[in-house]
């Protein structure tokens, strides 16, 4: 039984739970080896994976060396929701300023995106794309409801911590407040954008300003934000979902601010697992 619990963020529409699981796990066994920690055994980590959710129907997914090359050609007028393009303006605020003669704020925006690598070396059709996964979960029942429902099964009575990257921070945080029944210790998001106000006051349940956020039912929470992360644009999470969390910054270098393989590398997550494990 899994004794360690990982949700994915977005970019994992094309991919598959064992390989997702496999990569994490063997960044997640080298930070805990290299910060001095015996590493849970594979067999005791399990993944929630939903990345198909976000596919229509038959969809065979994209195809050949280039795994962009599925993705709808999008471009900065497919942009049209007020929350997509709040969600746009707040990833790119972080960033370095655009630069002059642009044709839009909208195109700016996505040119800074691009120059700064938040996500890897992706073409904008990609950012799109990836703002748009962020939408939808927040905006269409039966999706939320289909990604919710991969946490069956793979939390269980030995589940101790709970490691949650992106979008997927999201994902653990309603799956935990909607279960206080699992017995979680440890609940640690990387690189979250759960402090942006976009995407708190959609959440479920909602942050409302002036109330108490809802615990998510865990013993402890740590937050890790690489400063260089425009994603977890609001690096503490603290002051807006209860001074029980443990904000810890760290850095992951410019051209990996967002890698989930970064983070799990980190001293602090490695801690923090085994922490939640009894193993410290």
């Amino acid at each position: 039984m899994a004794k360690v619990v990982m949700c994915h963020g977005i970019g994992y529409t094309y991919q598959h739970r064992d390989g997702m699981q496999s990569e994490w796990y063997k960044a997640l066994r080298t930070g805990m080896i290299d910060t001095g920690f015996e590493p849970v055994e594979e067999t005791g980590v399990a993944a929630v994976y939903y990345g198909n959710c976000f596919r229509s129907a038959g969809s065979k997914g994209a195809t050949g060396p280039d795994e962009f090359a599925g993705l709808p050609n999008y471009g900065p007028v497919d942009l049209r929701a007020d929350l997509e393009l709040e969600l746009l303006r707040a990833f790119a605020e972080n960033t370095e300023a655009g630069q002059a003669g642009t044709k839009g704020a909208v195109q700016s925006l996505l040119r800074r995106l691009e120059r700064s690598k938040l996500l890897g070396d992706v073409p904008a059709k990609a950012i799109i794309w990836m703002i748009k996964q962020v939408h939808r979960y927040l905006t269409e029942e039966a999706l939320r409801e289909a990604v919710q429902a991969r946490w069956d099964g793979v939390v269980t009575p030995d589940t101790r911590v709970v490691v949650a990257h992106s979008l997927g921070s999201l994902v653990a945080y309603e799956a935990l407040c909607a279960h206080p029944e699992w017995e979680v210790d440890t609940l640690i998001t990387l690189g979250s954008p759960l402090g942006l106000g976009a995407i708190s006051s959609r959440l479920r349940p909602p942050l409302v300003q002036g109330q108490e956020a809802q615990w998510p039912g865990v013993r402890r929470w740590i937050n890790i934000a690489a400063v260089e992360d425009p994603v977890a644009l609001v690096k503490e999470l603290a002051p807006l979902f209860g001074k029980d969390i443990q904000d810890m910054p760290v850095r992951n270098g410019r051209f990996a601010m967002h890698s989930v393989l970064r983070y799990l590398t980190t001293a602090e997550a490695a801690k923090g697992i085994a922490d939640g494990l009894g193993t410290a």
